[in-house]
């Protein structure tokens, strides 16, 4: 459970370099957040809301037509 803490700090991290306009930093804070993020537990439900969205999206689409 290494990942949210890593996360969490990761965040806060790009938040920082976001401030203080270091761009290097921000995305190496973004790539070390988006990595938790991708090997926590949390994974399989962010996957299911982007697959959610896609469907979503599709069907709008195919709707619209």
């Amino acid at each position: 459970m290494i990942a949210l803490p890593l996360f969490l700090l990761a965040g806060g991290a790009t938040w920082l370099f976001w401030r203080s306009d270091m761009r290097a930093g921000v995305l190496i804070a973004a790539l070390v957040c988006g990595y938790a993020l991708a090997t926590s537990p949390l994974a399989t439900a962010i996957d299911g809301m982007g697959t959610g969205i896609g469907a979503a999206i599709s069907s709008a689409n195919a709707a619209s037509k």
